[in-house]
């Protein structure tokens, strides 16, 4: 592993090298070795942080070429480079889950416990990656056809049928995958990547059972009325410009958060430009492990509400830079996606008092469209986590995946009406890239919603109240399960009967005040 700190410069100047996944391999099993054979806590306990030391260098470096091929810089290169992780990162990982068992069921757990947290085993559990060959094999299948995806979506023209294809053969690897691992059902295994510890099926069923009674007639009342919903347009006019209006918001918001913009502006860890090969329509955060520190990715073409999706990136990074150096291990820097998403949709609302600096004088018109929006996807996410639950069938044609879909999105989004034609000629499944990229996450958007919306109704009746919670979940990063990372914010449970509705009502209420 190399020593040497980057972070003095700005992040186009830095170096990458691509790791030397055998030379990685050698030492993790050293340290291995070590941990087999040690003889006191502090010896099984260094061994153990060497391999955490050797995998987040590992990952900071192939993190710096994703992020360029994201960007669409040394487009070709960073694409071969990945691939190469891809295929590279199997056995790395297997070695690394050989060791984490080992501390795992060592005489020692008390000890690490005690020292790093309980939840480190459960991320653990969460993480472990198949240890034969014929699982790794089917990891790499996976990996390899999810790249495949992203360069059939980049092009200007999709090609409908090569993209089913992809998206069906994903289907059948990772069926075979579960199967290999011992799981009934891809759906088991989707939910354990997704540390659903504290919530399973049963809980998600309801939800969605309740979003589409609460919240999908109220959106569909409002979609009946037939109001414009133009988008206001953004002071900002170039995306230099919008990081400054951004950097004021966090300097004034708090000293925690004025450190966080001022080294991000510093050393330039963003891009909010369009180029070509940048990712169409991408707005996300990369994690840069060794250095802790955040990269923000964005296409800003001047439109009013894309302030707010640049202000939920910058959410995201803040509260991985305030767990990093809080919290010990790396794999604590974050938490699960139903809570990560609540710091970065929370922090759109905490610019609501500074939109005279995004969009002038149309704030009004902002705050409408803004709870519109976050309403309707409320319900579009919903539709598509059960059309997850439903399309890991390997007997289902292209067709039957379409009916399927449109059965579902009338039920859940009934505004969006797909025509027969579309369903008999197979083009209606849904392209949503989190099916792909990430199953069954895309649902915890919605959970993460409601959370924020409790943040937002906190705002309005005890502002500094709320900071102050905002402030500790993102301090605790990943260090504790789901549902005590919401006692520690003081935050309700979305899946406790009548939550979801006693805090969608005044959401709703306002939004009507405002149409």
């Amino acid at each position: 592993m190399q020593e040497g700190r980057q972070t003095d410069m700005i992040f186009s100047a830095w170096d990458y090298t691509r790791p030397d996944y055998t030379e990685v391999k050698k030492k993790i099993n050293d340290c291995k070795i070590k941990m087999q054979n040690a003889i006191s806590y502090q010896m099984l306990r260094d061994a153990w942080l060497d391999v955490k030391k050797e995998i987040e260098y590992m990952e900071y470096q192939e993190e710096i070429i994703y992020i360029r091929h994201l960007c669409g810089i040394d487009y070709q290169y960073s694409l071969e480079e990945i691939e190469i992780h891809n295929r590279e990162e199997p056995p790395v990982y297997a070695l690394r889950d050989e060791c984490n068992m080992i501390a795992a069921s060592s005489g020692y757990r008390n000890e690490l416990e005690q020292e790093f947290g309980k939840q480190i085993f459960a991320h653990i559990d969460q993480h472990r990656a198949a240890d034969h060959s014929d699982s790794m094999r089917l990891q790499s299948e996976e990996a390899a056809l999810k790249m495949q995806y992203r360069k059939l979506m980049a092009k200007d023209r999709r090609d409908d049928e090569a993209l089913y294809q992809v998206f069906r053969k994903l289907i059948e690897i990772r069926c075979e995958l579960a199967d290999s691992l011992g799981y009934n059902s891809y759906i088991d295994l989707g939910y354990h990547i997704q540390a659903r510890w504290d919530y399973g099926i049963k809980e998600i069923t309801g939800f969605r059972r309740d979003i589409q009674k609460y919240v999908t007639p109220a959106v569909a009342d409002i979609k009946a009325k037939g109001i414009d919903f133009g988008q206001p347009p953004a002071i900002a006019g170039d995306s230099e410009e919008l990081v400054s209006a951004v950097a004021a918001m966090f300097k004034d918001l708090s000293y925690e958060t004025g450190s966080y913009i001022e080294e991000m502006v510093q050393k330039k860890l963003y891009d909010l430009e369009t180029r070509p090969n940048k990712r169409n329509m991408l707005f996300t955060c990369c994690m840069l492990p060794y250095e802790r520190l955040p990269f923000i990715i964005g296409n800003y073409t001047g439109d009013g509400m894309e302030t707010g999706y640049v202000v939920h990136e910058f959410g995201h990074g803040f509260a991985f830079y305030t767990a990093a150096r809080k919290q010990p291990l790396y794999e604590l820097h974050r938490s699960s996606p139903a809570v990560n998403e609540i710091h970065s949709k929370t922090m759109e609302h905490f610019m609501f008092p500074y939109l005279h600096m995004f969009v002038g004088e149309h704030k009004r018109e902002y705050i409408r469209n803004h709870l519109m929006q976050q309403l309707e996807n409320l319900s579009y996410r919903c539709a598509i986590d059960e059309f997850e639950h439903l399309m890991y069938d390997r007997n289902m044609t292209r067709v039957q995946l379409c009916e399927l879909w449109a059965d579902i999105s009338n039920r859940y989004i009934p505004w969006n009406r797909i025509s027969l034609e579309d369903i008999q000629q197979g083009k209606c499944w849904p392209r949503q890239t989190h099916i792909v990229e990430s199953p069954f996450y895309y649902i915890q958007y919605d959970i993460a919603q409601i959370s924020t919306y409790e943040f937002y109704l906190k705002m309005k009746s005890n502002y500094e109240q709320a900071w102050s919670d905002y402030m500790r979940l993102c301090s605790e990063g990943g260090s504790k399960a789901y549902s005590e990372l919401l006692e520690t914010a003081h935050l309700s449970n979305p899946f406790i009967q009548n939550t979801l509705e006693n805090i969608c009502r005044p959401v709703v209420d306002e939004l009507c005040s405002l149409l």
